[in-house]
């Protein structure tokens, strides 16, 4: 069971006879906050960074633009 929990991206939280699993994505997340943890903003942004950075996704831009996302929270509504 623990190599069918692994193999799908959970780790067990026993070595047999598992009763629950933590997704290994969140583990990753949590070390990343871990390693990152001395400013709370910037740990959370740097982990957020780090995180998108190694499941493939790359910032291309600096610039944060408010009304961008104003406009997509609003739209959400």
């Amino acid at each position: 069971l623990p190599q069918v929990l692994v193999h799908h991206g959970l780790f067990p939280t026993a070595p047999s006879q598992p009763q629950m699993a933590v997704s290994i994505d969140l583990l990753a997340f949590y070390c990343a906050l871990f390693e990152c943890s001395c400013n709370a903003i910037n740990a959370l942004a740097s982990t957020l960074k780090s995180h998108y950075s190694w499941r493939g996704f790359h910032m291309t831009d600096t610039e944060v633009r408010f009304n961008s996302i104003l406009k997509l929270l609003l739209k959400s509504f």
